[in-house]
């Protein structure tokens, strides 16, 4: 009996900044979670220990990590103490330093629901329209994702939001999934018509978003990146922001293109006074094809038909990215050369287990 009350794990603190703020972490939880739930605007993009975002300092206090630090932080990060927020536990109460982001703190929802529609968008990529039960405030930002998690799968799910919020159906959640071939909930939702499954709902994550400018808008994506990219085009349109975009999307055929529709909408939509324009680049033009528009890689197309002609003056704009890792990794690097500042790029990098440190 005694060494089954003695092994009940605790609830510790975690004092932010000096005092700023006071979290109670929970047995199990790790720091960044807390954090969130506790309505703070920490800084965090894919939670699972590969972007660094959530990136804090442990001044006192005892930790354990869930993964190795150093596939993210340097060794002089971790000689001050610096640790990664979502993949720490807390061993005992903690000081911790963290600089919080500029994003609004939102409130973090968990809510239940069913999947309501699941529709074809391509030969690879479904429709997923979860519908939530009872009432809720949508305190979220397009360009943000939310987690899904489904009894028959192990763990949660990140997926980002395809719509703008303001433009669901109420109670409704709406995201383009790729199967990615071996992916467990992938393989599980393409197998069969999921229609009527019962999910859980955690929302939302994420420090994708439109920020305020009236600069040129540069926007890249491939896959199901178009999901995030088009929410955030969405709210623009909402919104009325006086300020061009660019948008283009990667492709490798024909048939991997989608929401044409919505984008020509999007165009029609765009603040009358200024541009907005779509540009749909396939890398693996099919045999017999007859497709007439650009081809390559998409950062290798914007390259040559818009900095090398000087088509366009990308020095004071903002880039906003979303996809698979090496494509975003190759347009961060082109957009810094044409003259955007790192600190005016903005991304969201689609990870699935192998981009993932440790192949967790």
């Amino acid at each position: 009996m005694f060494g089954l009350f003695g092994n009940k794990k605790k609830d510790f603190t975690a004092t932010i900044n000096g005092g700023e703020a006071t979290v109670t972490v929970k047995a199990g939880d790790n720091l960044l979670k807390a954090g969130l739930e506790a309505g703070l605007a920490w800084p965090h993009d894919c939670r699972v220990g590969s972007c660094g975002t959530c990136k804090c300092v442990i001044k006192k206090g005892k930790i354990k990590a869930l993964t190795d630090f150093s596939y993210v932080l340097d060794g002089d990060q971790l000689k001050a103490g610096a640790a990664l927020a979502c993949q720490t536990i807390l061993k005992s109460d903690v000081e911790v330093e963290v600089e919080m982001g500029d994003a609004p703190a939102t409130q973090l929802l968990q809510l239940e629901g069913v999947i309501s529609q699941i529709n074809d968008l391509t030969h690879d990529i479904k429709e997923l329209v979860i519908k939530c039960d009872g009432s809720f405030t949508r305190d979220m930002m397009a360009g943000q994702y939310a987690e899904i998690t489904v009894a028959d799968i192990k763990g949660a799910r990140s997926y980002s939001f395809a719509k703008a919020p303001r433009n669901e159906q109420d109670g409704e959640f709406s995201f383009y999934i790729r199967k990615v071939p071996g992916g467990e909930f992938t393989e599980w939702l393409f197998a069969q018509d999921r229609v009527g499954t019962k999910v859980n709902l955690g929302a939302p994550y994420g420090q994708f978003y439109h920020r305020s400018s009236s600069s040129q808008m540069v926007c890249m994506a491939g896959g199901s990146g178009m999901s995030a990219i088009k929410a955030i085009l969405e709210e623009c349109v909402l919104e009325q922001v006086e300020r061009n975009c660019i948008f283009l999307f990667g492709a490798q055929t024909e048939k991997d293109l989608y929401c044409d529709e919505e984008m020509q909408r999007i165009k029609q939509n765009w603040h009358k006074d200024y541009t907005f324009e779509y540009v749909t680049v396939l890398s693996a033009d099919e045999e017999g094809s007859s497709w007439a528009g650009p081809t390559g890689f998409v950062t290798d197309y914007f390259k040559q038909a818009y900095l090398d002609t000087s088509a366009l003056d990308i020095n004071e704009a903002q880039g906003y990215l979303c996809g698979p890792p090496p494509m975003i990794d190759a347009a961060i690097e082109l957009l810094k050369s044409g003259g955007i500042a790192e600190e005016s790029i903005y991304y969201d990098k689609f990870l699935d287990a192998s981009s993932i440190p440790g192949g967790r």
